[in-house]
């Protein structure tokens, strides 16, 4: 009896196996499966529903459209490698409805990149490095109704980023720097004016006096930008005291996060702001903006005075003005 029930169980696997793969002939990676079924709610001439989970396969980009079957209503791509959405990079899957990106590389994402998904109701982009948002992100993205940004890189969100999400009910934005001041009162009065649920797992990071609280918890009174400055990240590298011989050349760099667009690094030494002196051997760099949400200035001195550390003759940190 126990191997007739063996013997069973191997043809049903089988023969599930079969139906997979002559129902996704059209999915063309090898480390991805696929699976189809028919919605109770179809009659038989309607298309199959498939399900492509390409999961946890070392993806270095997103998989070309032509790849996947064009009926396919979700599409796992989770914990890959993939650091760029490009545009277009799933125009033609016109039957999705759920597309996971979540635990990735991915740090930018090109207007248009989800161009063409009409049908997409769940997106996942949670724990990936996205520090640059834009509205231009979410185009035709006008049925999605859940948005899991949890996990990025940001510290807050620019107004009007969801202007194309009309049917947005649902709305995960956590991240380990997030800021709750003036900045995201519009989110707040917009979520609720629209009937968007915040998850209650995005909860304020800084300021210290909210920190802890749920978003979609706060008053709006709250939500303020005459405290004292907070930096979720404000370091200096190398981080001590630095010891250096003549013709040695020894670089500093500081690193802040970039809360809005009032905010600069400046060196300072004696309290005067320092500026390129290239007999002193001193040399003060522009400050770059990474992602959207990290400043960095550096300054660099060489010839220095024999036995002089770098910080006294020169500023060991960075000031906000």
């Amino acid at each position: 009896m126990s191997s007739l029930c063996v013997m069973v169980a191997l043809v049903l696997g089988l023969w599930e196996s079969s139906v997979a793969n002559r129902n996704c002939p059209d999915l063309i990676v090898d480390s991805c499966h696929c699976s189809a079924e028919r919605s109770k709610e179809l009659s038989r001439q309607q298309p199959l529903r498939v399900k492509v989970v390409c999961e946890d396969v070392d993806l270095m980009d997103t998989l070309q459209p032509s790849f996947v079957p064009n009926t396919t209503v979700s599409l796992n791509l989770g914990n890959n490698k993939i650091s760029l959405l490009r545009n277009g990079s799933f125009y033609g899957l016109a039957a999705l409805e759920k597309l996971d990106l979540k635990n990735n590389l991915i740090s930018t994402v090109e207007p248009g990149a989800f161009r063409g998904l009409l049908a997409l109701r769940r997106l996942d982009l949670s724990n990936n490095r996205i520090g640059c948002l834009s509205p231009e992100m979410f185009l035709n993205l006008g049925n999605l109704s859940k948005l899991n940004l949890s996990g990025n890189i940001f510290s807050t969100l620019t107004v009007g980023l969801f202007t194309h999400l009309v049917a947005l009910r649902v709305l995960h934005f956590h991240t380990e720097t997030l800021f709750c001041d003036c900045q995201l009162k519009w989110l707040l009065l917009w979520a609720r004016s629209n009937s968007v649920r915040i998850g209650n797992d995005t909860v304020c990071v800084f300021p210290t006096r909210l920190h802890g609280l749920e978003f979609r918890n706060l008053r709006e009174q709250q939500l303020r930008c005459d405290g004292p400055l907070e930096m979720p990240l404000f370091q200096l590298i190398p981080s001590q005291r630095q010891l250096v011989f003549r013709g040695d050349r020894l670089p500093l760099q500081c690193t802040a996060s970039h809360l809005d667009p009032s905010v600069e690094l400046r060196w300072r030494h004696n309290g005067q702001t320092m500026t390129t002196q290239e007999d002193r051997g001193i040399y003060v760099e522009e400050t770059l903006l990474h992602d959207c949400c990290l400043l960095t200035r550096a300054i660099c001195g060489s010839s220095l005075a024999a036995g002089r550390s770098l910080s006294r003759s020169l500023s060991a940190g960075g000031a906000l003005g």
